[in-house]
């Protein structure tokens, strides 16, 4: 592939990464082995929030002994720690102690954390149970199965996942990528769009750039990395506070900047130039801010003359901040997630070869989303934490489409300017009775408003979408749970729960039932069982999808569509082998139903939906769908320690599902086997500068296809002519996928600047991977497309 690029274009990859290792070379020879920095943070009790005066805390593998203890506000500082690979231990009396392991200081900023210990049923004997903070357990306490923390770091360290929190949760079992372009993931076989995305717990949009309906990706993220923090990752039976969603959840934190000193960063590489800050707004109430801005590297190299070869050029530009204000019993927030994208590829411009639409079109697309909030947190009492938090949501997707005739002329065939937003208001109640016996309740409030306006050219202009009202006077969605903790020990502890969703728009209804159990039979062992009733409303793209009847009357025929539910069951087992190495097994039951499906007897079904490009939705739909999931999953992780680590996942596991037609088939999903190996090693080269070395490998099956009637897409007059032969829905699966990913990268900490050079490659063997097949109307014939191909990137990071 990197042969067919535009001689611009590698020239370019080559200028950046001779410049590159030219850099690295000379600052290989710098070395200042006195470099220091700070470690500080707050500790805090993980089911009250309310901070822990008094905790020890210590750094580990210290030549010197090196120590402090939380202040009354349970703060901690540690002065002139060692840049590098770090270590330490927190402990408190009658607490779980915790040791977080491996964290990089670098000499231009500061680390700061946010520490949380648990506290013991059991106090008058030995600890018994592992107290180290668990890097792959859920950061939420009300989880017990099918749930990871994932850190910031694993996001930035993993070959091929650009810095995306999306694109690196594919290398956990269960988990796959949809479309080498795009970073929608398939969680154990169910549809990308069953995904919810929450950040500061507001549930969010898509937040990616070139958003499409349907879908919960896209090319490039809008989430940044450098402002969030550790955050959780669930593939099934969810606590319940999660509502709205029967396929995967991103529970995300943004972290808060730093309140002492300005720290500044600077990045330059594939996902765009990016400029970020933080710092106090006020060092004596001790409020800090937070915000980075990026905008796309291909638009600006595009301005200054170089060419990459296609007309269509993404630009795009986002932005990421939060404000954080202590008050005398709690505090305000106020954060904030903007984009904007837009690409426009011409075939018709025919001194540009376009690389990413079908032959015969002009594309003019893109997407503009932003979501914000205000969370006041109350500490009403050592026990009992309140958050208030009321937040508005925004998505706009807009697209129109160009056929082409034979004198390349344009004409246009489809356009689409759908908008959705949403006001919510929140309340969270948290109380922990006592040592064995906790409760987190809450109430959410959502007024959706929304203006869909959709069409294609058939003949005449067809309106599929067709309908607007203001938020204010737009449909309302109520949802409430209820979820206990008890602990019988502390080997033992069960999770139930309780969650109810309620639609105005058509009176839908749905109380959910969900449990938890954790069971640590030993020292480093542990059972999980859990289960859940999940429900999601469908978009409002399909409740508002138009049809006209014999007599020219326009219908609603899907407005009173129920929710969708599933049935979720999981069973795991987890064991550390040694300090640094689990091994985690789960299987998995779920099944689907009440699955809208098309009233006329076909094998249609939403389960499918993001299979395709486009609206997938259709008119006449009725819940009466069926879905099956089943599968087993293994994780074997080591995790950093000695200068490297490994992970390895395999995901065995079966996807089906019903139509109205009553045949049972697989769903587009369904490839039946992940297999994903990661490895990454570190080469300290002086004390201040480090080498790295990432790996990663996917093997799994091959995508999931519809049979292509050959004569028909001859016949057809259509702008996309293509034509699948429906009653074989998802009958053919295309080849094994492989794919291998390389990064290499080179950390430098100067006296008041810390350095991040990076160069990877993706699909390095440059295997040829199929996404679907397509009609060729210019070549009279089905033609493979291919995912993405050999693909080299650079990227430079700065802290200062």
């Amino acid at each position: 592939m990197i042969d067919n690029l535009p001689t611009d274009m590698k020239r370019f990859i080559f200028l950046f990464i001779s410049l590159s290792f030219i850099h690295l070379l000379l600052s290989a020879q710098e070395n200042d082995p006195g470099l220091k920095q700070v470690i500080r943070g707050v500790v805090v009790d993980k089911q009250t929030q309310t901070t822990l005066p008094g905790a020890n805390v210590a750094l580990m593998n210290s030549e010197i002994p090196t120590g402090t203890v939380t202040d009354s506000e349970g703060e901690f500082r540690l002065a002139d720690v060692p840049v590098g690979r770090q270590s330490i231990q927190v402990s408190f009396i009658g607490y779980f102690p915790a040791t977080i392991k491996n964290l990089i200081v670098n000499s231009a900023k500061e680390t700061v954390l946010f520490i949380e210990l648990e506290e013991k049923v059991e106090t008058t004997q030995e600890v018994t149970v592992v107290g180290n903070i668990r890097k792959d357990q859920a950061l939420n306490r009300m989880a017990s199965v099918s749930a990871r923390a994932f850190s910031v770091e694993e996001a930035n360290r993993y070959a091929g996942s650009r810095e995306d929190v999306a694109r690196m949760a594919m290398n956990f079992a269960g988990v796959s990528g949809a479309n080498d372009q795009r970073n929608d993931i398939i969680v154990r076989g169910n549809t990308p769009s069953g995904i919810l995305w929450r950040l500061e717990d507001v549930d969010i949009p898509n937040p990616n750039h070139f958003a499409a309906n349907g879908t919960t990706g896209g090319p490039v993220g809008m989430l940044n990395n450098n402002t969030l923090r550790n955050s959780d990752f669930y593939s099934s039976a969810f606590p319940a506070e999660y509502a709205n969603v029967f396929s995967g959840v991103f529970d995300l934190n943004m972290r808060e900047g730093n309140n002492e000193k300005y720290e500044l960063m600077g990045q330059l590489g594939f996902n765009g130039v990016e400029l970020g800050a933080e710092g106090p707004i006020s060092r004596e109430n001790k409020s800090s801010f937070l915000a980075n801005y990026r905008y796309s590297t291909l638009d600006i190299f595009h301005k200054l003359g170089i060419n990459f070869g296609t007309a269509g050029i993404p630009r795009y530009q986002d932005l990421n901040f939060k404000l954080n204000f202590p008050m005398a019993k709690g505090k305000l927030t106020w954060f904030g997630l903007a984009g904007k994208s837009s690409i426009t590829s011409l075939e018709s411009d025919k001194e540009n070869t376009d690389l990413y639409t079908p032959g015969g079109t002009d594309l003019h697309s893109g997407s503009n989303s932003a979501a914000t909030g205000i969370t006041y947190s109350r500490f009403h009492s050592d026990n009992t934490y309140s958050k208030f938090i009321l937040s508005w949501v925004y998505q706009n997707l807009f697209t129109t489409l160009d056929t082409l005739n034979p004198e390349n002329d344009p004409s246009t065939y489809f356009k689409q300017d759908n908008t959705e937003d949403k006001i919510s208001v929140k309340y969270i109640l948290n109380t922990k009775f006592n040592r064995q016996f906790s409760n987190r309740s809450g109430l959410t409030i959502d007024r959706l408003g929304y203006n869909l306006a959709t069409q294609v050219h058939k003949v005449e202009w067809k309106n599929i979408l067709d309908e607007k009202r203001p938020v204010w006077e737009g449909v309302t969605f109520y949802r409430a749970y209820t979820q206990f903790v008890y602990k019988f020990s502390d080997r033992l502890d069960i999770k139930p729960g309780l969650s109810a969703v309620f639609l105005g728009l058509n009176n839908g209804f749905s109380f959910e039932p969900r449990f938890g159990l954790n069971w640590k039979t030993g020292f480093n062992s542990s059972y999980s069982l859990g289960y859940g009733l999940q429900s999601k409303m469908q978009s409002l793209a399909t409740y508002y999808y138009r049809s006209k009847t014999d007599n020219g009357i326009i219908e609603l025929t899907n407005k009173n569509l129920d929710f969708t539910r599933a049935h979720h069951f999981v069973l795991g087992f987890d064991a550390l082998l040694n300090p640094q190495l689990r091994i985690k097994a789960e299987t998995y039951y779920q099944y689907l139903f009440d699955v809208p499906v098309e009233k006329e007897p076909s094998g249609y079904s939403l389960l499918n939906e993001g299979a395709y490009w486009g609206l997938n939705t259709r008119k006449n739909l009725i819940n009466e769908g069926q879905g099956w999931n089943y599968g087993l999953e293994f994780t074997l992780e080591k995790f950093y320690s000695k200068n490297y680590y490994f992970l390895v996942t395999t995901s065995l596991f079966d996807s089906k599902y019903k139509g109205s037609d009553g045949i049972k088939r697989n769903t587009a999903f369904n490839g039946n086997f992940v297999v994903n190996t990661l490895v990454g090693k570190e080469f300290p080269l002086k004390k201040n500068s480090t080498l790295v070395f990432d790996l990663k490998v996917t093997w799994a099956g091959g995508k999931r296809d519809t049979p292509i009637d050959l004569e028909a897409s001859r016949q057809s007059t259509e702008a996309f002519p293509t034509v699948y032969i429906e009653s074989e829905m998802f009958s053919i699966q295309h080849p094994d996928y492989f794919k291998a990913d390389l990064k290499i990268g080179f950390r430098k900490d100067g006296k008041k600047v810390s350095q991040v050079w990076e160069f990877y490659v993706e699909n390095v063997t440059n295997h040829k991977n199929i996404l679907n097949r397509t009609y060729k109307r210019s070549k009279d014939a089905v033609e493979d497309l291919l995912q993405l191909g050999f693909f080299p990137v650079g990227n430079y990071k700065i802290y200062f």
